[in-house]
C-alpha cells in the first residue's frame, strides 16, 4: 500500500498578499474618514447652533446702555420781555438754529433790522409742549414787542425746546441718540446704500458679487480700498465680534451675517445699524450712531442735516479717526465728495444737486456742538437730587430723559460775570446761586469762575463761614417774641464781653472798631453792627436763634456758640440760599429743586418733582424782615451792591465777611429772583475782600 504524497508546498505569491492587504484595509481607512465627516459636521451644526441661539439672544434682547439725558428750561417768548437782540442771537446758537433767508424749516431763522423771523421746533414735556411754527417776532431796541404766527395771530407766550445741557453716562462711556428707521432722511439711506452695500435687498448676508467687484477695485488700486462686507457683515462685526481683522473672526462672520438675515427683515437690521455703527470720539465718550452723530459735527437733529452733511456722516464709516472733520477737514471735504459722486453715479440725485452740495462747506460745528453745551456744577446739582429716586445704573443705560430748572440766559450771565470780577484775582474763587423763589427752583449755579471745569463744586461743597447773613435769623428770633421785640426796639452798639463754658471771653467787635451807641434794631441790622446785634442775639436766647436758622430752611449742624449770631455758622453757597429763599418767600419754606420732570426714553412720564412749600415764618413778621433787608440795601452795608444794579430795581439783601477778610458774601433777591455770591480762597487766606 502505498502513501499518499503531500501537496508540495508553495510559497505565498508576493503580489497576492500585498493585493490582499490592500483589500482588507480600504475599508478600515473609509470608515475612519466617514466618522470624522460625521464628527466634522456635527460640531459644525452644533456651532451653527450655537451661533444662531447667540445671533438671537443678542439681536432680540439687547437693550443699549443709554445716558440720562438733562435738559434747560423751556425759554419764554413774550411781548415785553427784555432780550437785547445779542442775546436772542446767542440763544439762538445754543440751541443750533440755522440762518435761512426764508426761515423754512424747523429749526432756522432770519434777522431783519426790526424783526426776528423764527421756525420753531417742536417739542414735547409735561405742559403738553409746542408744536413746531413760523413766528415773526417783533424786536424795539432791547425788548420783544410783539410774537406772531404764521396766520398773524398775536400770540402772549411762545416756548423754545430745551436746551440738551449734559448727560449721565454707562460706564463703558458710549453715547448715542436712537433712531427709527422711519424717523432717518431717505437720503442717509440711499446714500448709505450706494456706498456701502448696493445690492443690500438683494442678498441674504453676504455678497459674491460685493465680494468680486472689491477684489477687482483693489486689484487695480494696487491696494486695499474696498472691502466687500455687507452692511449686515459690518453690523455682526461692530455687534458680535468687534474690530480686529483675523481670519478666525471672518470665518465666524459670515454665517453670523447669514443667520441675521434668516430670522429678521431688512428694515431691522438697518435700523440697528444706524444706531450701533462707530462715528467718533468726544474725548471718553464713544459717539455710535447716526443720530448722535449729527448731533455732534453739526449741532442738529439728523432730520434737520442737508444732503452734503449726510454724506459726511457715511463718509465717516471708512475711517472716522482718518477722516475726522475737525482734525482733518480736507480729508473729510474728499471722502465726503467720493460718496456724493458714488450717490449721484447709482440715481440718487442728479448732478445739479451733486454740484450744489459739493460747492458747501463742510458746516462741522466746534468740537460737541452748541447742543452740548456743558454746565457740570448744574449737572452736579441734578446728579445728587437724581440720586435720591433713582440708582446710579439707571441713570448711566436707561435713557431717562430730564427736565431741568436751568435757564440758560441766567446761567450764562452768572459765569461771565463770576469770571470778569475774578479775572483779576488768580487765588479768589467763587460760587454762585440763582433761584426763582416762588417756585422753587434753581435758576443757575456755578461752582468755580473757570464755568467748564468739572472739579470741585463751590457752590455745593465749599462750606464756610456765613459772617453777616447770619445777622437776619437773629433779628427773625426777635421779631418772633412781639411782646419783648419789634424793628424799631432800641438795642445798645457797644462792647462787652461773655465768659464762655470753657473759661475763654468772647468779646465781638465792630468791623470798623467802633461804636454807635444805642440804635433802632433795622438799623443795626442795616448797618451790621456786630455788638448791636450780639447783644440782641443774648437777649432773644441762643436756643432761639438757633431754632431761627433751622426755621429758615438750614439743615446742617448750627453750634451752640453766641458766635453764631455774626457768623461763625459754616454753611455751603447752595444751603445759605436756602436760607434767604425762605425769607424771599415771605416765610415759605420749600427745598431747592434743580428738577422737575423726569421721562423714559420713549417720553412716558415717570416722575413730577412740584413744590410743597410750608409757611414756617408769620407772614406779616417775614414782611418786615424783607423791609429791614431793603433798608440794608439803600442806606447799609449793602449799597455799593446796589450801584451795580439796573434802575430801578428795589433790593432786599445783606452782605457778609468772615473774619479775617476770608470769605466775601452776598444774598439778595427782588421780584423773581434770588441771588447768592460768595468768594474766597481754597487755602482759606485773606481775599483782600469784603462783603
Amino acid at each position: 500500500m502505498t502513501k499518499p504524497k503531500k501537496p508540495a508546498s508553495r510559497k505565498p505569491s508576493p503580489r497576492k498578499r500585498g493585493s490582499a492587504s490592500r483589500g482588507s484595509s480600504s475599508p478600515g481607512w473609509g470608515r475612519v474618514l466617514w466618522r470624522l465627516l460625521a464628527v466634522v459636521m456635527v460640531l459644525g451644526l452644533l456651532s451653527l447652533a450655537w451661533l444662531d441661539a447667540l445671533v438671537r439672544q443678542r439681536f432680540e434682547n439687547h437693550q443699549w446702555q443709554l445716558p440720562a439725558r438733562v435738559y434747560a428750561r423751556p425759554v419764554e417768548l413774550y411781548a415785553g420781555r427784555e432780550m437785547p437782540p445779542a442775546h436772542l442771537q446767542q440763544l439762538l446758537d445754543l440751541l443750533s438754529y440755522r440762518q435761512d433767508p426764508a426761515a423754512r424749516q424747523p429749526g432756522s431763522y432770519a434777522f431783519s433790522r426790526n424783526a426776528l423771523v423764527l421756525h420753531t421746533r417742536g417739542f414735547r414735556d409735561s405742559d403738553g409742549g409746542e408744536a413746531a411754527q413760523r413766528l415773526t417776532i417783533g424786536l424795539q431796541g432791547a425788548r420783544i414787542a410783539s410774537v406772531v404766527d404764521g396766520a398773524g395771530r398775536a400770540l402772549s407766550t411762545v416756548r423754545l425746546e430745551p436746551l440738551q445741557i449734559g448727560s449721565i453716562h454707562p460706564g463703558h462711556s458710549e453715547d448715542r441718540v436712537l433712531v427709527r428707521l422711519d424717523e432717518a432722511p431717505p437720503l442717509l439711506v440711499q446714500m448709505l446704500l450706494a456706498v456701502e452695500d448696493r445690492g443690500f435687498y438683494e442678498h441674504h448676508g453676504i455678497s459674491f458679487r460685493g465680494l468680486a467687484r472689491a477684489l477687482m477695485a483693489n486689484l487695480r488700486a494696487g491696494e486695499v480700498e474696498q472691502g466687500g462686507s455687507t452692511l449686515t457683515q459690518q453690523l455682526v462685526k461692530n455687534f458680535w465680534l468687534g474690530r480686529q481683522r483675523t481670519l478666525a473672526r471672518k470665518l465666524v462672520e459670515i454665517p453670523m451675517a447669514v443667520l441675521l438675515e434668516l430670522h429678521y427683515s431688512k428694515e431691522q437690521i438697518l435700523e440697528t445699524y444706524l444706531n450701533e455703527v462707530y462715528l467718533g470720539q468726544d474725548g471718553g465718550r464713544a459717539i455710535h450712531g447716526m443720530g448722535l452723530a449729527a448731533q455732534f459735527y453739526f449741532g442738529q437733529s439728523l432730520a434737520e442735516l442737508d444732503g452734503h452733511q449726510l454724506a459726511m456722516l457715511v463718509g465717516l464709516l471708512k475711517g472716522p479717526s482718518y477722516f475726522d472733520p475737525r482734525r482733518h477737514p480736507q480729508r473729510a471735504m474728499s471722502r465726503r465728495d467720493t460718496v456724493l459722486v458714488a450717490a449721484h453715479q447709482h440715481g440718487v440725485f442728479d448732478a445739479e444737486r451733486l454740484s450744489a452740495y459739493r460747492s458747501r462747506p463742510l458746516d462741522v460745528v466746534p468740537r460737541g456742538g452748541a447742543a452740548l453745551y456743558a454746565f457740570p456744577h448744574f449737572i452736579d446739582l441734578v446728579r445728587r437730587q437724581l440720586a435720591r429716586d433713582y440708582p446710579a445704573q439707571v441713570l448711566a443705560s436707561e435713557g431717562l430723559i430730564i427736565h431741568s430748572t436751568l435757564d440758560v440766559l441766567a446761567q450764562l450771565a452768572a459765569e461771565a460775570e463770576l469770571a470778569e470780577f475774578l479775572g483779576g484775582h488768580e487765588a479768589v474763587n467763587g460760587a454762585v446761586v440763582i433761584t426763582a423763589p416762588d417756585q422753587g427752583d434753581v435758576l443757575a449755579l456755578v461752582g468755580d469762575k473757570r464755568a467748564r471745569h468739572a472739579g470741585f463744586n463751590r457752590a455745593l461743597d465749599a462750606v464756610r463761614p456765613i459772617g453777616s447773613l447770619a445777622k437776619p435769623a437773629v433779628i427773625l428770633a426777635a421779631l418772633q417774641q412781639p411782646g419783648r421785640f419789634h424793628i424799631g426796639s432800641v438795642v445798645e452798639d457797644g462792647p462787652f464781653d461773655v465768659r464762655m463754658p470753657d473759661g475763654q471771653i468772647w468779646q465781638p467787635k465792630n468791623f470798623d472798631l467802633q461804636s454807635m451807641g444805642p440804635l433802632p434794631m433795622v438799623d443795626a441790622l442795616a448797618l451790621s453792627r456786630n455788638q448791636a446785634i450780639a447783644r440782641l442775639g443774648l437777649d432773644v436766647g441762643l436756643g432761639e436763634v438757633i431754632k431761627a436758622f433751622h426755621t429758615l430752611g438750614v439743615q446742617s449742624r448750627v453750634p451752640s456758640y453766641p458766635s453764631i449770631f455774626l457768623g461763625s455758622l459754616n454753611l455751603s453757597p447752595f444751603e445759605a440760599a436756602v436760607m434767604y429763599q425762605t425769607i424771599a418767600t415771605g416765610g415759605q419754606k420749600s427745598p431747592l429743586r434743580s428738577i422737575t420732570d423726569v421721562f423714559d426714553r420713549q417720553g412716558e412720564p415717570l416722575g413730577r418733582y412740584p413744590i410743597r412749600p410750608t409757611q414756617v415764618v408769620d407772614p406779616e413778621t417775614a414782611y418786615i424782615l424783607q423791609w429791614a433787608l431793603r433798608q440794608a440795601m439803600t442806606d447799609g452795608t449793602g449799597r455799593y451792591a446796589v450801584t451795580r444794579l439796573p434802575q430801578p430795581l428795589l433790593v432786599a439783601g445783606k452782605t457778609g465777611t468772615s473774619d479775617g477778610q476770608r470769605d466775601a458774601w452776598f444774598a439778595g433777591f427782588s421780584g423773581s429772583h434770588l441771588a447768592l455770591v460768595w468768594f474766597g480762597r481754597d487755602d482759606n487766606k485773606d481775599t483782600g475782600f469784603s462783603g
